[in-house]
């Protein structure tokens, strides 16, 4: 799993390893990659911990076969890593900041899924779960370049799915609203998380849930985009 070392790549990583999973706990900060697979040996769990920046294939490449040569396989995936960008109009975005956003958020999701591909495809089968967001599936002002990663791991997840249901590999993705991690620190107790019908932002492992069930908990669901967002993206607005 990218993204591990904190928020709900952490919380996810301790989810699976509850349910017996032995987990690759990748992250470009190797010290909290560290601490998280620590705290799942201290559980009696199995973990690995894995220095990567998924925007550099090479790196995910080698992550993906030192996970292979540790665990005796790859069966389950999620794709966690990601970036923000910067706030600002459509116009006025800085061009760097645009394409990196995209080389962290699609580039390593896509490098990513073409090497799990690969050894799943091997290996008779398997699961893999993307990062999307709420971004993914509708427009937010002053953020396109995460709204235009998120679409593309949509697109690149329902491509993926069809592609590879009659081979043994589901392909899903998550679409959470906000969530109470540092990455939004500020923000998970503003009139945005309020407007959420639940009345407030998720907690990081009620993510970990849905990736958990979309992993090992849905065996007929496959080119699904699952929100876990308190309904925010159900309720029409103005009337709600």
């Amino acid at each position: 799993m990218t993204g591990g070392g904190r928020g709900i790549g952490a919380a996810t990583a301790v989810r699976l390893a509850r349910s017996g999973v032995a987990v690759v706990v990748a992250d470009r900060d190797a010290e909290a990659a560290r601490a998280v697979a620590g705290r799942i040996w201290t559980t009696g769990g199995e973990a690995l911990p894995v220095e990567v920046d998924v925007a550099h294939t090479d790196q995910v490449e080698a992550a993906v076969e030192r996970a292979v040569s540790w665990g005796g396989g790859l069966h389950l995936a999620y794709n966690n890593a990601g970036v923000p960008g910067v706030r600002a109009p459509l116009a006025e975005y800085p061009d760097d900041v645009f394409w990196r956003v995209q080389r962290v958020n699609v580039g390593g999701v896509l490098a990513c899924m073409r090497a799990e591909l690969r050894h799943m495809l091997a290996g008779g089968g398997g699961a893999i779960v993307n990062a999307a967001s709420g971004a993914g599936i509708g427009g937010v002002a002053s953020s396109a370049a995460y709204v235009a990663s998120k679409h593309a791991v949509v697109g690149l997840t329902k491509t993926a799915a069809v592609e590879y249901a009659a081979r043994g590999i589901r392909v899903n993705a998550v679409a959470p609203g906000l969530v109470r991690t540092a990455l939004v620190e500020g923000l998970a107790d503003s009139a945005f998380a309020a407007a959420h019908p639940a009345g407030r932002a998720a907690e990081p492992e009620e993510v970990a849930e849905a990736v958990w069930w979309l992993l090992e908990g849905a065996p007929f669901v496959t080119g699904a985009v699952l929100t876990v967002d308190g309904g925010l993206l159900a309720q029409v607005p103005g009337l709600s």
